[in-house]
């Protein structure tokens, strides 16, 4: 690398004032600016790859659905340019077909070509099929909420629910709604009434009428209000003026059995004449509770928008205010604020990104004793925020919690560039550390760069953060060149005026002698530093199979391969029993180092996004027969249990039909230790005393429990897909003897795919079939669609709509009087009304029971299985058995068919985000060969990278540290911060050897070396202790709350602390160094 260009370049030419007038202005702007950046809590979405197709068909049964709708779908869809796969779901009545666009699709383009479909195909559904609706794709609609949920009460009160509800929906809603930012206010838990209307279907057929009569007939006098369009008119001054038309049809009569509904024969027929009616209560179907109070709930939501904080703080004032004039015995307690938790993020922020300034400015004043010195660092990092603000403003960057973390980390790296420039300036009065620094900061950049290419289970929000950082840095770059030098100028520090102490100088003196000795013999035995690098970082032997080729237990001999002649000679040699048996385990642990010992720390599982916080979830499903009324009556008792526990921090409870789920959250002190293990045997012991129902638990133990008969969620499953859904189903069952056969292996069912992490494993229905003998149906010249019809009659129930009465909605509902009436036994043995004649549907066909899918699932147009059961070990030894399974078991599957792990939280991890460090360190080798314009030295650059990840692993190793998404990150922040020192030093030797020779490569001297090393020795301490101290805060909350941080600080502490070791120790062993006399000039070899 050059010296100095130009001696007396523009920037020399340029008044130190001008320079600081320029970056205060800029700072300024920086400042004006904020008020305009784009925040949030969370990383906002962009715009959606994924897009939703639904549909319904009342009555329709879910394979009818799946042949006649999703399939059709699924076509249509899956060959539009754009997309990647589709999924869907086929239940009774309804269902969807998801579809996931490829990363580089045009979002708005592939949802228009859908659209266009779909309105074709909706054209051509069957009769009493609704339209296919399409969403998703669409930036701040579906993906970004309109509304976010603030704050939740419990009403106690001692009266019925539905005077609670009613007394808060006159009393507290109306205070609320009025506030400008709330967008909705929710009062739930009494059941409302609805008005039951009952015909008779006798009396509708002596009429000749259908149910769709008394239901179109309702629906004209359900007190609807439309605005139909505009109309021009003529005013009485003769101008047109435009007006809007509203069309209002009349309420339904206070006496609703004198309603009209059509004319038979010119005489009207009213509601009384065909049907009865009641105002009833409906069933409780669902419970909602929290810490087991059963009370009415208010619910306050905000727009999006809104800050979350601020609205919290307004809406708790404002029901103190509201409590405070409520009638005596309404007791309004807070359950929930959504604000908690960012409230408390954002204060972890604010004191980790303080105490990082307050133990950097202190560890700078400790070193430099100086208020000069201080001040210009202060002032320097100051601007260097600033200035970044204008580039967040125009690269649109969103500042949530996890960018504005990649703030808190980027003042060490900001740092060590003004110290690198003040130590540098101060000293020479030059920019010519310009370069280094601009070479260190490359290679920072260009590591960080590489997170946009990562994986996604690993990438995770690190874009967001490397953005911040990389901002950060280039920022630091223009101030490092221009406002740093103005500043030393200004002030006058110089480093030259500084005196040290005899003493001092005499250490430095014996560390000289001892380091040249050291330099030198490293020089004559390379190898033995050679081998002790590569015994340190380790042999990656421990990871080559045991085996070479393919050798499955399913392939018969006449079907074996035969092996390649290395596939021989690799068996016969690592594959032996010898090697296997005998040399395997201690020539791991001599040459594994300490990657060894970091791979044995490290679960499969590493990157899992699982859940941060410790919950136990209960659930329980009632078997058939019962009700929701019954289920919340056992549900009861446990949550009477779990309140006696003052560990327990809040449990939710909810009842939903014939299941239901208590999710138990643990007070901070007992999160992470015995306790939710003890919970969780105690909640077994409480259920089998309880019975009466399926209960299961989860979340705390790696298996959880299940009373039921394989039922329940289990731990592990293998996904089948293939084309036929029969043979599917065969080679389901041929999975599940198969591992039937492990005694780990327990609880083995079949089940459907897509049920989610707390899927059921009950996915059979009942139901009753009709299968017509055709023959006799033509033979009575019968209308199967009047068969129907006549059915239909009995047993369908239908809602009309909703309508008001006395400033309440009542939903209205119709059905037949034979509804609960008409059972199996009637149909087989009574005779219906069809076309005025008698039809016994047991005469005409066979009626029958069977079970069947209670959904139908497709993947990519391939039905779904998944073969489920629980495994007594660790993930690591389950997720060994599954992978040898399905790689089995696809090994004999007839194209179109396989099986993969569908465990959660495991993911196909192929170690490809391990290449990207590879590729990391090309581009940093590529970037300082520009810079140097060299090949040797990025060579010698790039050589610290390996040994500092030594420091990452034993880090990690001996704190037992899960090293996940935090721990990668360190990695590639590491790969561009570790050669910053190396690049420093091998810049002030270029620039000295170029003012004194002007070498431009060759060997090297080891004096002058040890020269640029004394010179530079300090500052790069400097920065790499003041980037360690800036990660500090990030170690307070500990591994248990903030995982990611943690082992991401960790991991970058030790491997910065390591590379002093590599800078100091490895770096010389391969700088090619020769003593001569510094008399002589080096000779010139490029």
């Amino acid at each position: 690398m050059g010296n100095d260009a130009v001696r007396k370049g523009w920037l020399e030419r340029m008044p130190t004032f001008s320079l600081i007038l320029i970056m205060v202005v800029l700072m300024v702007v920086g400042v004006a600016l904020m008020p305009l950046l784009r925040l949030a809590y969370h990383p906002s979405p962009e715009q959606g790859n994924r897009l939703t197709v639904s549909f319904s068909w009342p009555g329709a049964s879910q394979r009818v659905i799946e042949q006649e709708i999703t399939s059709r779908v699924e076509g249509g869809v899956s060959s539009v340019a754009g997309v990647e796969k589709t999924s869907s779901v086929s239940s009774v009545g309804n269902g969807y077909v998801s579809v996931v666009l490829k990363k580089n699709a045009n979002v708005s383009a592939v949802r228009f070509e859908i659209a266009a479909r779909l309105k074709q195909m909706n054209e051509k559904l069957p009769e009493g099929a609704g339209q296919l609706y399409l969403s998703g794709g669409e930036v701040g609609s579906s993906l970004r909420p309109d509304k976010q949920h603030v704050l939740s009460y419990i009403i106690n009160a001692d009266m019925a629910p539905a005077n609670i509800q009613d007394y808060a929906e006159r009393n507290i809603k109306p205070f609320l709604t009025q506030i400008d930012y709330v967008r909705e206010v929710s009062v739930s838990g009494a059941m409302p009434l609805y008005l039951d209307i009952k015909y008779n279907p006798v009396e509708l057929m002596n009429y000749g009428l259908s149910s769709e009569a008394i239901v179109a007939g309702l629906r004209n006098f359900l007190g609807k209000r439309y605005i139909v369009g505009d109309a021009d008119r003529i005013g009485r001054d003769g101008g047109r003026e435009r007006i809007t038309l509203l069309l209002e049809t009349e309420p339904l009569a206070e006496d609703i059995a004198k309603t009209p509904l059509t004319a038979v024969n010119g005489k009207i027929v009213y509601l009384g004449d065909v049907a009865d009616f009641d105002y009833k209560k409906r069933q409780e179907t669902s419970f909602y509770r929290i810490n087991g109070l059963n009370t009415v709930n208010l619910n306050i939501y905000v727009d999006a928008e809104t800050n979350i904080i601020k609205a919290s703080g307004e809406l708790r004032d404002k029901m103190e205010e509201i409590q405070a004039n409520l009638t005596d015995g309404f007791y309004v307690t807070l359950t929930q604020d959504g604000a908690k938790e960012v409230r408390e993020e954002l204060v972890k922020l604010v004191k980790r990104t303080f105490l990082s300034l307050l133990i950097l400015f202190v560890f700078v004043w400790l070193v430099s004793r100086s208020r000069r010195y201080l001040a210009i660092i202060a002032v320097s990092l100051l601007a260097n925020i600033l200035i970044a603000v204008i580039f967040y403003y125009l690269f649109n960057i969103e500042l949530n919690l996890i960018s504005l973390a990649g703030v808190a980390v980027s003042f060490g790296i900001m740092i060590d560039t003004v110290i690198v420039m003040v130590d540098h300036y101060s000293y020479y009065h030059n920019r010519s550390a310009f370069m280094a620094i601009l070479a260190a900061l490359l290679t920072t950049i260009g590591s960080l760069v590489i997170v946009f290419f990562m994986p996604d289970y690993v990438k995770g929000a690190l874009n967001h953060f490397s953005a911040i950082i990389i901002i950060n840095l280039s920022v630091a770059l223009v101030v490092a060149l221009f406002f740093v030098p103005a500043l030393i100028d200004r002030c006058g520090l110089d480093k030259k005026m500084t005196k040290k102490k005899t003493g001092r100088l005499r250490k430095i003196v014996k560390w000289n002698r001892f380091y040249e000795a050291y330099i030198l013999f490293t020089q004559k035995h390379k190898w033995i530093y050679f081998t002790i690098f590569v015994l340190a970082f380790g042999l990656p032997i421990h990871l080559l199979p045991a085996k070479w080729g393919q050798r499955d237990s399913y392939y018969r001999a006449e079907e074996q391969r035969e092996q390649e002649w290395y596939e021989k000679w690799y068996n016969n040699t690592i594959g032996s029993d010898f090697y296997q048996g005998t040399l395997r385990t201690p020539l791991e642990k001599i040459v594994g180092g300490t990657l060894r010992l970091f791979s044995t720390r490290q679960s499969s599982r590493t990157f899992s996004q699982q859940e941060r916080n410790v919950k136990l979830y209960i659930t329980a499903r009632l078997t058939e027969g019962d009700n929701a009324v019954v289920l919340n009556q056992k549900v009861c008792q446990m949550d009477r249990f779990l309140a006696k526990f003052k560990e327990v921090e809040r449990f939710v409870t909810r009842v939903e039909g014939k299941n239901a789920s208590i999710e138990v959250e643990f007070a901070d002190e007992y999160r992470e230790g015995a306790f939710p293990h003890y919970l969780e045997s105690q909640v077994i012991r409480e259920a089998l005393l309880i019975g009466g129902v399926d209960w299961s638990t989860s979340g705390v133990s790696e298996r959880g429990f299940s009373n039921a008969l394989g039922l329940g969620y289990k731990s592990h499953r293998i996904g089948l897909s293939g084309y036929n859904y029969g043979r599917l189903y065969g080679y389901a069952e041929m999975v599940a003897d198969k591992i039937k056969k492990n005694k780990r292996v327990s609880d083995v069912s079949i089940e459907l795919a897509n049920q989610g992490y707390y899927g059921r494993g009950d996915d059979n229905v009942s139901e009753m079939y009709v299968k017509y003998d055709l023959e006799k149906v033509a033979a009575d010249n019968l209308n199967l669609r009047q068969c129907y019809a006549a059915l239909a009659m009995l047993m369908e129930q239908e809602d009309v709509g909703v309508y008001r009465k006395d400033g309440r909605r009542l939903e209205v509902e119709c059905h037949s009087t034979e509804r609960d009436v008409f059972d199996v036994w009637h149909l087989m043995n009574s005779h219906l009304t069809v076309d005025n004649r008698q039809v016994s549907y047991a005469h005409i066909g066979e009626i029958g029971k069977r079970d069947v899918a209670r959904q139908i699932s497709k993947s990519n147009q391939e039905y779904s299985l998944e073969v489920a059961f629980n495994f007594m070990g660790s993930y690591d030894l389950s997720d060994k058995f599954i992978e040898q399974v399905t790689k089995e078991v696809n090994a004999v599957l007839p194209v179109g068919f396989r099986t993969v792990n569908r465990s959660y939280g495991w993911y196909d991890d192929s170690g490809s985000q391990y290449w990207l460090i590879l590729l990391i360190v090309v581009i940093i080798f590529f970037i300082c060969s520009i810079l140097f314009e060299s090949l040797r030295q990025p060579l010698v650059i790039i050589s610290l990278i390996p040994v500092s990840f030594i420091g990452t692993f034993l880090t990690f190793y001996f704190s037992e540290v899960n090293f996940g998404t935090g721990g990668f990150a360190s990695l590639v922040l590491l790969s561009g911060l570790v050669v910053n020192a190396a690049i420093y030093v091998i810049n002030e030797y270029n620039g000295q050897a170029g003012r004194l020779w002007g070498w431009k490569g060759g060997n090297i001297s080891v004096r002058l070396y040890m020269k640029a090393y004394n010179h530079k020795i300090i500052a790069v301490l400097l920065t790499i202790v003041s980037t360690v101290l800036g990660l500090v805060p990030f170690l307070i909350d500990g591994p248990r709350v903030e995982g990611f941080w943690f082992s991401f600080a960790i991991g970058t502490m030790g491997g910065l602390s390591f590379s002093v070791i590599a800078l100091v120790f490895f770096m010389p062993i391969f700088m090619p160094c020769v003593k001569e006399n510094m008399k002589k000039r080096v000779p010139h070899c490029e």
